[in-house]
């Protein structure tokens, strides 16, 4: 089964200055894997249906470029490990 990634805006927790973080989520084998992008946004500039930020967002060029970057290095581990026929979990994947 193949792992999926994606990028969610963590609810549980709140910042101090009322902002959310900005997660990459990795499953693989109903197992997931959470890890911090560096970034946080306010909930109402974040589409929870989307899963991105809204239109009207202010840093919304610069959050989709690392949503872009993270998910597309990740995807291109995913691959690699696919081509050697790897074993792996998504902790395993987050670590490397």
């Amino acid at each position: 089964m193949d792992a999926t990634i994606s990028v969610i805006c963590f609810k549980s927790k709140t910042l101090a200055n009322g902002e959310h973080p900005l997660m990459l989520r990795i499953t693989k084998d109903r197992k997931r894997t959470m890890k911090s992008l560096g970034v946080s946004v306010h909930p109402s500039n974040w589409d929870f249906d989307r899963n991105e930020p809204k239109p009207k967002c202010p840093d919304r060029k610069y959050i989709q470029q690392i949503i872009l970057k993270v998910k597309s290095v990740y995807q291109t581990k995913l691959l690699e490990k696919a081509a050697r026929d790897e074993d792996y979990t998504a902790e395993t994947l987050v670590k490397e």
